[in-house]
């Protein structure tokens, strides 16, 4: 736990921040655990080795999270051989969170297209909507069946009723965890997690004004936080940035203290 928070409180590191020095950060300021956005260039799973992150979480004893890439994934794309490489993305993922004894490994759906047309921008939901049920409760439901609470699935801000079909058929039917988004909730409210809270492992911590989703420090925007005075898990401030972060924490220590 945070000094005085009821959940535990961790960072995804600054952008400007080595694996040392995030691990580094993260330990000097008491933070509990380390989430490696896998995205990044120096998180990557083509520049970080599992021996390395293992050695950073045994020297500074923190805990390590896994957030795995969201740019080169998309479980609902309409073209197969997309989907193909995002599992075969995600498995790397997995085993190398295996590897470095990571506690939880986040994972984005992906999303779907819209289209400039001379009317501006279109996006036809009801053309994806099927098709996103039926891919995510086929391939996807394999995936999370065998990996159960290991991988939980995140709030994105587009979610159709074909992918809040399926999140409750894999709900109902695997193991699988949930990462819950505050500012991607602040924008486009998700009831289907509210109601599945108690799935919840961890907490994407940032602010935004409910209309974009800015990444902002914590207090700055209207996202509500009260909810994490009932709450015990990982929670992960998402704004990486050194001040950001320090601010962040303040802020929440003044909501719970």
């Amino acid at each position: 736990m945070g000094a005085g928070l009821p959940f535990k409180l961790g960072i995804q590191p600054d952008i400007s921040h080595t694996p040392k020095e995030a691990f580094e950060f993260a330990s000097i300021n008491g933070f509990s655990h380390v989430e490696l956005l896998l995205d990044h260039p120096f998180y990557s799973l083509d520049t970080l080795g599992y021996a390395e992150v293992l050695e950073l979480r045994g020297s500074y004893d923190i805990d390590v999270l896994i957030h795995a890439p969201s740019n080169s994934t998309n479980f609902i794309s309409i073209s197969s051989v997309m989907r193909k490489a995002s599992y075969s993305e995600l498995e790397r993922t997995m085993e190398f969170a295996e590897r470095c004894e990571a506690k939880l490994v986040t994972v984005h759906l992906g999303w779907n297209p819209g289209f400039i047309t001379a009317r501006g921008f279109v996006f036809q939901s009801e053309l994806y909507r099927e098709h996103n049920y039926r891919v995510l409760t086929r391939e996807f439901y394999r995936f999370a069946k065998h990996y159960g609470e290991m991988l939980a699935i995140e709030n994105t801000i587009a979610m159709d009723a074909g992918v809040g079909r399926a999140l409750e058929f894999l709900l109902e039917n695997t193991d699988v965890s949930l990462t819950f988004d505050v500012g991607h909730n602040n924008v486009s409210k998700n009831e289907l997690f509210l109601r599945n809270f108690d799935r919840v492992r961890n907490v994407h911590l940032h602010d935004n004004d409910g209309k974009r989703d800015s990444h902002s420090t914590l207090g700055t925007g209207n996202a509500d936080f009260s909810f994490l005075r009932d709450y015990d898990g990982y929670a992960t401030l998402e704004v990486r940035d050194v001040e950001a972060i320090f601010e962040s924490r303040s802020y929440l220590e003044g909501l719970f203290w």
